[in-house]
């Protein structure tokens, strides 16, 4: 996020010194004055005064970092950074759209959707364009997008376009021009929904004056899509095909799956059985109706499309089946190439008696000789792109920049003009932008998006605006990662209030069970819970380790330390040389690499490393994690980190795994108090109880195993990483007695710390498991959790006497074996029979008579 400096006159006025470009259209100022439109909004900001409004966008942005808003680049820099999330920055200034204009852009939206659906109908149906010339042949196929296998689809009504967006510039005249149609799977929507949720608190009062037409009401009309896609089932079940959390639109997935209440799926979630798509739940195979889709056509089934390296095998003939609907359905992208720009307004007058209303930008088709020959003649003034895009591939930009670039773009393009166009370079608009010197301008793009109605396209009142510094393609903006704002479409007269809620005209059956959660999620779930355990016991021993270190005491003064460091040996936070004595010797004192080995994120054993694995897995359910416990594990990610510059001493370590235990325990708090115990908090908590009981075995095997020293001083140890301590001094003071540390921390189920307690819940969550009440007999898992609290229960600490009873062999010592044989048999159980729905694979060969 971009940090203003506080402005030392709070009511200076921000509009005052603002400097418009020359000779380019301002979206805020006409050269000589405010726009008019613009007027009564600059009036309220000068009223706010730029202090106020500084503090206020200082709180949004707050905000935006808790929410975690963030996407992931694409085509830029190294691989590693590519995949790096990196926060959504929002200008806090929108761009004003008067309605008179907003009703032509919109006009010429519908036109264009119903222009390039008739498009798409001819395409892939009888082809007339292609066999009267409108088209030439070779536009089609040689497109890399266009499969045969997608025909016959025989989508709902023949549509093959229900969602739609467009990439619209101004020019300096003034004119709004489309740069780009976007066929696939439009995305931008949640992010346009997200800033203007921030835009709307930071200036409410501005908000709700200026009468903003509402979003609500677009996504109101994609659930009616939806319905009428799928008309012949009274409650679809829909789903929002993601290409998981390492693709860049991943958070809007996740944030559109919340706001609209479907199921956000992976393809690895879905299958498909007796020719029915059907998701992977814990409680079996339940079938989905509706896919909106985000992965490209030729990623979606890998039995029709052979390159696909993912997808869902036997999708396309599902849809031929009319058993699911897929939106957009495949192959609607192969329009939004740039290729297509060049016939726009011949198709538009053929098919539509009509001119368009929403221009294109001027394009040329490289394999045309005329226009090659105009191309080459003005290569200096016009940009030149692949004809064909290819989503989710950075699509290269060539222009004349300097001397020699002009012989060898234009040998490149000769080479095979087919596979080359050429465009008009648009001087786009601008509009202010806040800055640490005050408002400057950058050049935008609007990305408007439109749904299929009932009869027309119908528009989303304003949309994503990006923002620029160069007068690069809006797809190139996306790939930088520059600011966004927001787009307010203003209206003469109040706005009603939309809602998504609607009156069903139908009665729903009740439910209060959780079978329908994928079981991606619920493994993503019980991995989260383990991850969460095992932070939280590394973060105690590591602060009770260095509590010590930091003390006044001689290391050979704190036999615990040395327990302690063989303990972190073995869990592989420290390296394994410090758990032996004669090793520890040749190694580097652990007061100055301790810090070091806490944030070595290449270590996958250190806690920084767990926590990062923490947000990641978290990240992969967005959609059912809620705003609290993202907040809380996002604030942990961007706060555990080791400075940037200078030394970080031991005391620097403690104050921060202080801060961590308690988000963390912030976080458990919000689980236990929010989540229904449904499936969802069954494995949360289940992979929480089987971390903490695994760890706890280790801890004390390594303490009470042949332990050497002051047996006092470990104990004490194992109870303050245990927290336990307390509990245990109000129970029997100062003096430690090893029969009563084990009853606390082993077989004492009134202790929520213990590893019996642990053991109990794990039997309830697996009592309560998806089809375990209609097994006859028990179940592997509930005999396997049933073995294990049985044992601790049989434990005897009456029996276990210092220090005879501490070594190899002896009960103690088998019990912990014990449990830590039988946890991992319990984890892999559970996940073979309720996280993994495959079925053997089988190859398919050739008969030979």
């Amino acid at each position: 996020m971009t940090r203003i400096p506080a402005q030392n006159d709070a009511s200076a006025d921000l509009f005052a010194p603002y400097k418009p470009i020359p000779d380019i259209y301002d979206e805020l100022h006409d050269g000589s004055k405010i726009r008019p439109y613009w007027q009564s909004f600059v009036d309220g900001m000068r009223d706010i005064g730029a202090g106020e409004f500084q503090r206020r966008w200082q709180q949004m942005q707050k905000v935006l970092e808790r929410t975690g808003m963030a996407y992931v680049g694409a085509g830029i820099g190294s691989p590693e950074q590519d995949r790096r999330a990196r926060p959504w920055e929002l200008d806090p200034l929108p761009v004003l759209l008067p309605a008179a204009e907003w009703e032509q852009i919109t006009r010429g939206l519908r036109q264009r959707g119903r222009l390039l659906q008739l498009v798409l109908q001819d395409l892939y149906g009888p082809q007339e364009l292609i066999r009267s010339g409108i088209l030439p042949e070779d536009v089609l196929f040689r497109h890399p997008g266009f499969y045969r296998c997608f025909h016959g689809q025989n989508p709902p009504g023949n549509n093959y376009l229900y969602f739609y967006s467009a990439d619209l510039s101004r020019s300096p005249d003034g004119n709004w021009w489309v740069q780009g149609d976007r066929t696939e799977s439009p995305s931008g929507s949640g992010f346009a929904l997200e800033n203007r949720i921030i835009q709307s608190r930071l200036t409410p009062s501005l908000f709700h004056k200026e009468n903003v037409q509402r979003l609500a009401g677009y996504f109101m009309m994609v659930k009616e899509a939806v319905l009428r896609a799928c008309s012949r089932v009274t409650n679809p079940r829909v789903v929002i095909l993601s290409n998981g959390a390492e693709s860049p639109n991943y958070f809007e997935d996740a944030y559109l799956a919340r706001y609209l209440g479907y199921t956000l799926v992976e393809p690895a979630d879905l299958a498909v059985r007796s020719n029915r798509v059907m998701l992977k739940t814990l409680g079996g195979l339940l079938p989905v109706d509706v896919i909106l889709r985000r992965p490209n056509s030729d990623q979606c089934d890998p039995l029709e499309i052979s390159h696909s390296t993912g997808g869902i095998p036997e999708l396309l003939q599902v849809c031929r089946m009319k058993n699911v609907v897929v939106l957009n359905p495949l192959g609607s992208g192969i329009v939004e190439s740039p290729i297509f720009m060049t016939f726009m307004p011949q198709l538009c007058t053929h098919l539509l008696g009509e001119p368009l209303i929403l221009p294109g930008v001027a394009t040329w088709r490289c394999g045309d000789p005329d226009a090659l020959k105009y191309v080459v003649e003005h290569i200096d003034n016009l940009v030149i792109k692949p004809a064909y895009r290819r989503r989710g591939l950075k699509s290269p930009i060539y222009r004349v920049r300097q001397d020699g670039d002009r012989e060898k773009l234009i040998r490149m393009i000769q080479a095979d003009p087919h596979m080359y166009i050429a465009q008009e370079q648009v001087v786009r608009s601008t509009s202010p932008v806040y800055s640490r010197k005050g408002l400057r301008p950058a050049h935008i793009a609007l990305r408007s998006f439109a749904v299929l109605g009932q009869n027309e396209f119908e528009a989303m009142p304003g949309g994503l605006v990006r923002l620029t510094g160069e007068l690069e393609p809006l797809e190139a903006s996306l790939q930088v990662g520059e600011r966004s704002k927001d787009a307010w479409v203003l209206s003469s007269a109040p706005i009603a209030r939309v809602s998504l809620l609607k009156q069903p005209d139908h009665v729903v059956e009740l439910k209060r069970t959780g079978g329908e959660l994928p079981s991606r999620i619920a493994e993503n779930l019980y991995w989260l819970g383990r991850n969460l355990e095992r932070a939280d016991v590394t973060a105690r021993i590591l602060r009770t380790t260095i509590s010590r270190l930091t003390s006044e005491e001689q290391l050979s003064e704190m036999p615990e330390v040395v327990i302690l460091m063989r303990t972190m040996a073995e869990m592989g936070i420290i390296e394994t040389g410090y758990g032996v004595a004669e090793m520890r010797m040749q190694l580097p004192p652990i007061e100055r690499s301790l810090a070091a080995n806490i944030f070595d994120e290449q270590n996958p054993m250190s806690l920084r490393s767990i926590v990062t694995q923490i947000f990641r897995l978290t990240s992969r359910s967005r959609d059912r994690v809620s705003a609290d416990s993202w907040r809380v594990l996002h604030r942990v990610d961007q706060s555990f980190k080791p400075p940037s510059t200078g030394y970080w001493d031991l005391s620097d370590c403690l104050a921060l795994l202080d801060d961590l235990i308690l988000d963390l325990a912030a976080f458990s708090g919000i689980i236990s108090e929010s989540i229904t115990r449904t499936q969802i908090y069954h494995f949360l908590d289940m992979g929480r109880r089987m971390e903490r009981a695994t760890q706890s075995s280790k801890l004390m095997r390594n303490c009470l195993v042949l332990p050497s020293g002051d047996l006092t001083a470990i104990l004490e140890a194992l109870l303050e990483i245990s927290d336990s301590l307390i509990t245990y001094r109000s129970r029997y003071l100062e003096e430690m007695h090893l029969g009563a540390v084990l009853d606390l921390l082993v077989t004492d189920e009134t202790n929520p710390r213990s590893i019996s307690r642990q053991l109990a819940q794990l039997l309830d969550h697996v009592n309560d498991l998806p089809n375990v009440a209609n097994h006859a007999g028990y179940t592997v898992e509930q005999r396997l959790a049933m073995s294990l609290l049985h044992e601790v229960r049989m434990f005897d600490v009456t029996r276990v006497r210092a220090p005879d009873a501490l070594v190899a062999g002896e009960s103690l010592h088998l019990l912990l074996q014990e449990i830590e044989s039988l946890l991992p048999k319990l984890s892999d159980v559970v996940s073979q029979r309720y996280l993994v729905h495959a079925m053997p694979q089988s190859h398919l060969v050739e008969i030979r008579p």
